[in-house]
């Protein structure tokens, strides 16, 4: 116990409190915003310039090896070549000196500037200029803009895309904390699934060979995951995930969700999914009348995708209307596909026109007791052969179903709640989860009152 007689001790107890509310108090949502930017900059093969000053200045040199080694992201620190930050500020100014920098680094619409600061710049009080000059020069770039700043967040708050403020509870303390935690969010943003690609000395020298020999992480998955639902609580919950890459929907699951308007829905959730992929599926029988729905829901947004089954419901195919489609430049997602012969079929029909995407349904496949990995490793050799086309794993039985898609070389699979809500699972201690299995079954046993 701290003595409170003690001013020494009282003081470490109470910074150390004040840490644990800081840690409770941050909100986890601009996080994970943070990192699905980041993701969106790798993807594109952006680099990431981290701006500090001061002791947020060595936070961004620390933060520019993680970055660059953990997630495989090319980033900068404009404070870490001393040469020519001292020539410029003698030059320039110290106002102009990390625009200047950006300038010369050839900062593109591609890129983000990620800052690391206790206030994040201020105009009226003339604070950290070289921020604020920095921003407006990112900004007038077209770079994504990320903080992570103290008190208000300053003029770093206002210029972002994103930005996590750390809470502050005590005035004296606000440099501190601010980075300390700089480098908490950092280190979790490196660690996190979506941006993890290197795995760390310490931990991999501490797990199991078995378990290294055998858990791929995400951050190694090449596959994309399409969130699937048409519940729009979770369609919002998965537009924030940063593994969600993509949406699809059907009728069936429409009509689970209590969805009256289809065309209502669509566009309300198209207002929200400007910046992914989505399918929408035609509903009609009629080869003509599916050609209108098709048309007419491809006018919705540039990344609606129109999904033509495979054939109606009389068997008769419906691939020449993808053709058509396709080649007049309507996005496909061909779906209900079950056999190899469908896959060389749809291939061939959606060649050379819109791109598009074949939809195998491998867990039906594999309801009828048949291992779909085979079948998916050949459908993926055969799309391979057209630049113009993704295979997509549909109907996921479970998370493992994600990593036999990827390893089979599908490019996208559909993934819904209900396996979204276990990706945290992934490459957990199985003597840990083992503890946690018995202590549940202990636990729910307690609470029952069974007795023997």
């Amino acid at each position: 116990m701290p003595d409170s007689t003690n001013p020494r001790s009282s003081f470490s107890a109470s910074f150390l409190a004040e840490v644990q509310e800081i840690a409770r108090l941050l909100d986890a949502e601009p996080v994970e915003k943070v990192a699905a930017l980041l993701v969106r900059v790798r993807e594109r093969s952006g680099r990431l310039f981290v701006l500090g000053i001061g002791g947020s200045a060595a936070n961004a040199s620390h933060a520019v090896n993680d970055f660059r080694k953990i997630a495989d992201i090319e980033a900068y620190a404009p404070t870490d070549n001393v040469s020519e930050l001292t020539a410029r500020v003698n030059d320039e100014g110290w106002a102009a000196a990390f625009a200047g920098w950006l300038r010369v680094s050839r900062l593109t619409a591609r890129d983000a500037v990620l800052v690391l600061s206790v206030g994040g710049g201020s105009i009226e009080r003339n604070v950290s200029p070289n921020i604020v000059a920095a921003l407006d020069y990112a900004k007038s770039a077209g770079a994504t803009i990320l903080g992570i700043v103290g008190r208000d967040g300053g003029y770093t708050a206002r210029m972002a895309d994103a930005c996590i403020i750390i809470p502050i509870l005590h005035p004296d303390r606000t440099t501190p904390h601010t980075e300390a935690f700089q480098a908490v969010i950092w280190h979790l943003l490196v660690s996190h699934p979506a941006l993890q690609r290197k795995g760390t000395r310490w931990e991999s020298i501490a797990k199991p060979a078995m378990e290294r020999s055998f858990v791929k992480s995400l951050s190694d998955l090449k596959i994309k995951l399409f969130a699937d639902s048409a519940d729009k609580a979770q369609i919002l919950e998965a537009h924030a995930h940063p593994l969600v890459r993509g949406f699809t929907t059907n009728p069936t699951l429409m009509r689970t969700a209590g969805v009256q308007d289809y065309e209502a829905f669509a566009r309300e959730i198209l207002g929200i999914i400007k910046d992914r992929p989505i399918s929408f599926e035609v509903f009609s029988d009629d080869f003509s009348e599916m050609e209108r729905q098709a048309r007419k829901i491809a006018l919705w947004g540039s990344n609606v995708f129109v999904k033509i089954p495979v054939m109606n419901t009389q068997r008769q195919s419906s691939l020449e209307l993808a053709k058509k489609l396709s080649h007049s430049g309507v996005k496909i997602n061909v779906t209900a596909v079950l056999t190899l012969d469908q896959v060389e079929s749809a291939a061939a029909a959606v060649a050379g026109g819109a791109p598009s995407v074949i939809s195998v349904f491998a867990g039906r496949i594999a309801d009828t007791g048949r291992d779909p990995v085979p079948l998916m490793s050949t459908a993926a050799k055969i799309v391979s052969e057209y630049s113009d086309i993704e295979l997509l794993w549909a109907s996921p039985r479970e998370l493992l179903n994600i990593f036999q898609a990827d390893d089979a070389g599908c490019h996208i699979i559909t993934v819904p709640q209900s396996i979204l809500a276990k990706l945290d699972v992934v490459g957990k201690n199985l003597n840990d989860y083992s503890l946690e299995t018995v202590q549940m079954f202990h636990n729910d046993a307690c609470k029952s009152g069974y007795q023997l």
